[in-house]
């Protein structure tokens, strides 16, 4: 198919609905092939903000041939229910919006229609796609995770090719167990000590090596709750007071056979 192919990837809503779903690292050269698959790609951009992403995802956007728009979160301080809470703003759906209208427009102007190809399956995307569609008369094609794409999003768009993910091997719940628990074993925990939630995303950074998809991971953190080798306890800290840590319970790992 001749034509010119605009892409557009929400970085956070695809490597996260991979690893939540599927366990995998976004395929970047599987993106560049569906884009020529209706045409020329004329403009490739990932938006997030990248301290946010393993140094390698920059990297592989780099090889892919892909522009890495990189959208610093905004962060502050807030208060609920009387206790201190950060606030995080993630701006990088709207710097992409409004590329992907500055793309239109001159599309536009030129007498062009072109594809875009937005890779993401978020449904706050929806008034942007239905301006593609209605005001600047372009083809829009969304192609996000499979099962984590807003169905009134392909509807809005008209047409939807999901990408093609691998297929998910199957994990023993036993090894799972046995890796997050070596994990935490050999330490040291991030901030002095650990939380369900630190175990929980260091679970998922793929430097860690630990098999299965990040919802496996989750159920066989709580698994591990309830069989207590795992086991949260308060404890004063120096700095901030009453905290809850989770600690590791290694008699009860090595009754379960996790720990040597």
């Amino acid at each position: 198919m001749s034509g010119e192919v605009a892409v557009f990837i929400d970085l956070e809503n695809l490597r996260y609905g991979l690893l939540n779903a599927y366990g995998v690292e976004p395929d970047f050269a599987v993106i560049v092939e569906k884009a020529r698959k209706y045409g020329r790609p004329s403009v490739i951009r990932a938006y997030a903000d990248f301290t946010e992403h393993p140094p390698e995802i920059t990297r592989q956007l780099q090889v892919a041939g892909i522009e890495a728009i990189n959208v610093p979160v905004k962060r502050s301080a807030g208060e609920r229910r009387g206790q201190p809470v950060e606030r995080i703003k993630n701006a990088a759906d709207m710097v992409l919006a409004l590329d992907a209208m500055t793309e239109a427009l001159d599309a536009d102007t030129a007498g062009k229609v072109k594809v875009f190809l937005l890779v993401t399956g978020d449904a706050d995307y929806i008034k942007l796609v239905t301006l593609l569609r209605n005001r600047f008369d372009q083809r829009v094609v969304v192609s996000g995770v499979p099962g984590s794409i807003a169905n009134d999003l392909v509807r809005a768009a008209g047409e939807g090719d999901p990408l093609d993910v691998p297929a998910v091997e199957s994990v023993d719940t036993h090894t799972l167990k046995t890796a997050i628990v070596a994990m935490v074993a050999r330490g040291p925990a991030p901030l002095e000590y650990w939380t369900q939630r630190i175990i929980d995303q260091w679970s998922q950074d793929a430097r860690q090596a630990i098999p299965g998809t990040a919802n496996q991971k989750r159920d066989v953190i709580r698994d591990l709750r309830s069989e207590e080798v795992l086991v949260r306890e308060e404890f004063e800290h120096y700095s901030r007071g009453r905290v809850t840590r989770t600690i590791l319970n290694r008699d009860r790992a090595r009754e379960f056979g996790y720990l040597e």
